[in-house]
């Protein structure tokens, strides 16, 4: 993405943000979101370049080896680095069971220090990892994207549980790339092909997850995220079909949990979405009636959950009943 553009979004959402935290904004919040998001910029596609797999394959056999016999006591700064240079591979044997795994199982073995623990967060948060052709037509870099996410997602895991790292400039910036990166994320693809998971939308869940248990952020970061998330959840014109409803259900339950401003505002947007669905005549192209199930699947997958606020089960029991 031209850095020009993001800079004007980032913009954009740092007005927001800012507006919110001086207690400006509120009810207008839902309406605000969907119109940076009718501003937001696109292009066309362009070339996305995949790095050569072949130089990561060995030293991932030789990891792999090392946690079978219980030998990794450690990993060096080259080895990570290596291994962050192919988060965005085509092949899911190198991504997924390769570094994804590689980095989660020294985490829980806890043989990465804080400093690479922090080191890992820095590379990930960066712009271009994770907005690389993020404005574009569905495209390649869709993996290194999403697992960027999920990695940022374990690491504050990690550090939650007591790997600490984390300083308040990097949680203000992980609120501030995030809430962009939800703003400007369309794919919505789950599994592909032979190119495996992409899942955008579920490791967004797993990393609103964390920043919803964190303890250190303002209740204003955690509503900015929220109404993020349903702003660009409403205007997805692409299914979500594997499992995303379902796992973004778990997240909205739990914030709605943690305080009734969460609540609040979710039942505001729901149903101002509600609203400006009746305010249409009956939907009459794929992208129209796709939203219309998007939405329908995350209803039913949030009625599932038990340990709902009564104010929500109202909802959902009346709405459900509408859509019969």
């Amino acid at each position: 993405m031209q850095a020009e553009k993001l800079m004007q979004v980032k913009d954009a959402v740092l007005k927001l943000r800012q507006q919110l935290r001086s207690g400006q904004i509120y009810q207008s919040l839902p309406s605000r979101m969907a119109t940076l998001i009718k501003q937001l910029p696109s292009t066309v596609t362009t070339t996305v370049t995949i790095p050569s797999d072949e130089e990561v394959l060995p030293l991932i056999a030789t990891l792999h080896e090392q946690l079978k016999k219980g030998t990794l006591t450690a990993m060096s700064d080259d080895q990570i680095k290596l291994l962050m240079a192919h988060v965005g591979s085509l092949n899911p044997l190198v991504r997924d069971q390769g570094v994804y795994y590689l980095l989660n199982e020294a985490l829980q073995q806890q043989v990465l220090t804080p400093e690479q623990l922090g080191d890992i967060f820095d590379q990930l948060i960066q712009d271009q990892m994770l907005f690389a052709h993020i404005d574009e037509p569905q495209n390649d870099a869709i993996y290194q994207r999403s697992f960027a996410i999920l990695l940022l997602s374990v690491l504050l895991y990690a550090d939650h549980a007591g790997l600490k790292f984390m300083t308040p400039a990097r949680l203000d910036l992980v609120v501030e790339q995030m809430t962009v990166y939800i703003l400007l994320e369309k794919d919505t693809r789950g599994f592909v092909g032979t190119t495996g998971w992409a899942h955008a939308y579920t490791h967004i869940g797993n990393i609103l997850d964390e920043l919803a248990d964190e303890s250190q952020l303002a209740r204003a970061d955690k509503l900015l995220l929220l109404a993020a998330l349903i702003a660009r959840y409403q205007k997805l014109t692409t299914p979500l079909i594997f499992g995303e409803p379902e796992r973004l259900s778990t997240y909205l339950t739990l914030i709605t949990n943690k305080h009734e401003l969460y609540c609040d505002y979710l039942l505001t947007a729901m149903k101002d979405w509600h609203q400006q669905l009746m305010m249409h005549t009956r939907p009459a192209s794929e992208a129209e009636w796709t939203q219309i199930f998007n939405r329908n699947r995350l209803l039913e997958a949030l009625a599932l959950h038990d340990d709902l606020l009564t104010a929500v089960v109202d909802y959902l029991d009346d709405e459900l009943e509408f859509l019969g």
